[in-house]
């Protein structure tokens, strides 16, 4: 509430518009009743509230990461649904300080330790928090005095949870614990130790990377071994989380026992966080993992995220088309030439296929049209958000190991 406080001022001032959003979990009996509340103190304020509903069945296990996942999901979804390029959240210095300890705690890396960032875009919009290095007490004495209120969440008192036990720990007064500041400031020096990282690992592998427009990554094995094995973890999370379409990557325990068998030459397969890395004697290939690919969906606006991967555009009205993955059924029907063996057959069955009542449509990335006139309707794009991604290939240009330009834009 202190940021919406601070927005609608900041917004009234400039003769802006502010949507606020608060996300129902369903997780208490009180939530729905919560929100309507919060929902006429914002309108009071002069803005507008949408309230995002959570609908899940029976949560036993790890409850606060289900619900933070479906948290950022809704709001994303509505975000890119209304055309909002920025949402705006409203953690403070504490939070990024428990968020440090936890991830100290679990083992992450230099990028993991690095917390939240004030900006850091996501897969469906640009996460800005403007308050993150402000303590709580500071915007609780600001909320008090513009006569604001707000509703306490009983889930932030309970022991059960690591954040609540570590919060209370920070907060008491004989603690031997770093001040939040404190904790706050080491995770700055670990992004800025990301960031060298990244521009380090980016040179090496320059001219051995290669980004497919199909939705892979391949890396020349002779290069990669020769990392140290702080750049390769890093090299590895980035490349994981892209090809997955994931906000985070996977555990630095997981990538350390990957890169182990990938020192012990290890020629083998294996899934790792929504990918398939496959070993050979000569590189490294990450594709999609089937399994772990998003349901299909119907476009019912002329933007779509699918998969977290694919940007898909059309210019026409097109809520009768559903996207989803190929599949190896539809696959091995298409009267197309595929890619050579360099290319897994299970990752060209996660590629974005279009159908409609008749069936199938559209696969853009292998060029094939059950009507010619969609291809330059439809447009679909491999957008991997990894700022080492981006610092070793561009896109357009690459191919996608078979020697074929794929032109994967969408159409051909």
């Amino acid at each position: 509430m202190a940021l919406a406080n601070l927005l609608a001022e900041w917004a009234g001032g400039r003769r802006g518009s502010i949507t606020a959003l608060t996300v129902d979990h369903r997780l208490r009996q009180e939530s729905t009743s919560e929100a309507a509340t919060v929902s006429r103190w914002i309108q009071d304020m002069g803005m507008q509230h949408e309230i995002l509903v959570w609908h899940h069945g029976n949560i036993t296990r790890g409850i606060q990461a289900a619900a933070r996942a479906a948290r950022f999901r809704l709001m994303g979804a509505w975000c890119m649904r209304v055309g909002v390029a920025n949402l705006l959240l409203a953690h403070h210095l504490e939070d990024q300080a428990e968020t440090f300890l936890m991830r100290l705690a679990a083992g992450s890396g230099i990028a993991g330790l690095g917390c939240m960032r004030v900006r850091a875009p996501m897969a469906t919009v640009e996460l800005v928090r403007p308050l993150l290095g402000i303590p709580k007490s500071r915007l609780r004495a600001t909320l008090a005095r513009s006569g604001g209120n707000f509703v306490e969440d009983p889930s932030n008192q309970d022991l059960r949870y690591t954040r609540t036990r570590l919060r209370r720990l920070l907060l008491h007064p004989a603690s031997d614990l770093p001040k939040p500041a404190t904790l706050a400031r080491a995770t700055r020096t670990f992004r800025r130790l990301d960031a060298l990282a990244e521009r380090a690992t980016a040179a090496r592998l320059r001219d051995s990377m290669q980004v497919s427009p199909l939705g892979f990554v391949t890396i020349d094995l002779g290069p990669f071994t020769a990392l140290p094995d702080l750049l390769a973890l890093r090299c590895i999370a980035a490349v994981m989380q892209a090809v997955a379409g994931r906000d985070y990557p996977p555990r630095t325990r997981s990538l350390r026992r990957v890169l182990e068998r990938i020192h012990n030459q290890e020629l083998c397969t294996s899934t790792l966080g929504g990918t398939v890395l496959s070993v050979t004697a000569r590189r490294l290939a990450f594709t999609r993992e089937v399994r772990a690919v998003s349901n299909p969906a119907r476009l019912r606006s002329p933007k779509l995220l699918w998969d977290n991967r694919f940007q898909i555009e059309t210019d026409f009205p097109a809520d009768d088309l559903i996207v989803g993955a190929l599949g190896t059924q539809d696959l091995r029907k298409l009267p197309v030439p595929l890619p050579g063996p360099a290319v897994r057959r299970d990752h060209l069955a996660t590629l974005p296929a279009f159908r409609d009542l008749d069936g199938l449509v559209a696969v853009p990335h292998l060029n094939w049209w059950r009507d010619n006139r969609l291809r330059t309707r439809i447009r679909v794009v491999f957008e991997p958000r990894s700022g080492l991604l981006a610092a070793v290939s561009s896109l357009p240009g690459n191919r996608d190991g078979t020697g074929r330009n794929t032109g994967c834009r969408g159409h051909a």
